[in-house]
């Protein structure tokens, strides 16, 4: 467990999440709230101990996910603060030392996905600026790597413009920029690069004389990203991506040539069995059609519904019905542990027609995947010289051996395999992330 101290979007979904509650009546107490954006915990519990009892005393209960709780009123002390799933005894987090004075404002940002807890704190006093000023942090809770932020002209591009907040790494935050009051396009993108654009906001606004957080947040892939307005006590308004990330591989038996496209989008051109896409094109999240045509002959599909924020692969196959397709969905999250690797299996043998399994250094990362499907990502330690095993699961027979692999700690992998039966066995290992 780790804890931490898009091409152009449709019409903004702009979302009021909560609007807050008096922060109480007394002035001789400090103010705290949780905003939950954890995607692997979505209802959280906030406990607190100022060291006067060895019981934690339960302040804050089921804050969901997406959602900043009301303030709740302290006595001025320093605490003990932890992070529990709601309803379970098991501590995610726990922060000591925390001071909470008096007429003070805090706000505890919790966020990560399963086994990737983390949080990050607000200190929600901070002095207005002066006119003609606002003063903005970024905090990047996403998982989707160290982030450039772009707040533009709705018309300009990227190309000349210079990033607003530059390289925030993932859990954490950026120095405190002040820029003009007024409404911006938001664009994020991975650090140095363009040309990736993980959201695009058409406007959002910063007011005269204000504090403000913009908080980029996770989806359900792990490498587009969503984002939260902020202001100092005030209320969260929730910037969500509406594009998915699509790619395609070819396994059909014989040695045909694929073209298709999604949505509109190109995913594979007079492709060959054994293709993959190296990498991931971006397209409205919804229902989708699919173009599809072997050899150039016409294959009706029907249309794919691709969730906002995901990762996804169309795996084009074939069996004794003839051709088919499966929308299978990428799980992109960086491995829970630093130093290991997320590895999976993607089963693209239709001349073999039967499941197969993975072993990586001679243990199972994955058993029996049925053709046209892939395995829930294994995690293995990162390292060089590694062996990798594919073996048929029916008969328990050899179809591959990969020696030497080398697996980058934090990376992302997928090996995909082809052919079998009387065709040649064919693999690629790619890198996802």
């Amino acid at each position: 467990m780790r804890t931490y101290s898009s091409y152009l979007l449709g019409p903004l979904a702009a979302l009021t999440v909560l609007t807050l509650s008096s922060c109480g009546n007394s002035t001789n107490q400090a103010q705290l709230r949780v905003l939950n954006v954890s995607t692997g915990y979505p209802s959280l519990d906030l406990y607190v101990n100022d060291g006067t009892t060895s019981t934690d005393t339960s302040e804050l209960q089921a804050v969901p996910y997406e959602t900043a709780s009301d303030y709740k009123s302290l006595n001025s002390a320093t605490y003990t603060v932890k992070f529990k799933v709601n309803g379970l005894t098991d501590t995610l987090a726990t922060l000591s030392g925390e001071k909470l004075a008096d007429q003070t404002h805090t706000t505890y940002i919790a966020f990560g996905s399963s086994g990737n807890f983390g949080d990050l704190k607000i200190s929600e006093d901070v002095g207005d600026p002066a006119t003609g000023n606002s003063l903005v942090t970024v905090f990047n809770t996403a998982e989707a790597g160290s982030l450039d932020v772009y707040l533009t002209d709705p018309s300009a591009s990227l190309s000349n413009a210079s990033p607003t907040f530059s390289t925030v790494p993932s859990g954490s935050a950026s120095s405190a920029t002040t820029i003009q009051p007024g409404t911006y396009r938001l664009r994020v993108t991975a650090a140095g690069d363009k040309t990736d654009l993980r959201l695009d906001v058409p406007s959002i606004t910063f007011a005269d004389q204000k504090v403000s957080s913009l908080i980029l947040t996770s989806t359900q892939g792990g490498m587009l990203v969503n984002a939260m307005y902020l202001p100092q006590q005030g209320t969260l308004t929730a910037y969500k991506n509406t594009q998915a990330r699509v790619r395609a591989a070819v396994g059909i038996a014989d040695g045909t040539t694929v073209t298709a496209s999604i949505g509109g989008l190109a995913v594979l051109n007079n492709s060959t069995v054994g293709i993959i896409g190296s990498s991931y094109g971006q397209i409205t999240a919804g229902s989708e059609p699919i173009t599809l045509s072997v050899d150039g002959n016409p294959v009706t599909i029907a249309n794919q519904t691709l969730n906002a924020g995901g990762d996804y692969t169309l795996l084009v196959w074939s069996n004794a019905n003839g051709t088919q397709t499966s929308l299978i969905t990428d799980d992109n999250h960086v491995p829970t542990i630093s130093t290991q690797v997320k590895l999976r299996l993607l089963n693209g043998m239709s001349a073999l027609g039967a499941p197969i399994t993975l072993t990586a250094n001679f243990s199972p990362v994955a058993e029996g995947v049925a053709v046209g499907q892939a395995s829930a990502p294994g995690q293995v330690d990162s390292g060089t010289n590694y062996e990798l095993d594919v073996s048929d699961a029916t008969n328990g027979a050899s179809l591959l051996s990969k020696t030497t692999v080398t697996l980058n700690a934090g990376y992302v992998y997928t090996l995909f395999l082809s052919g079998g039966g009387t065709a040649a066995v064919t693999a690629s290992l790619h890198r996802d992330r």
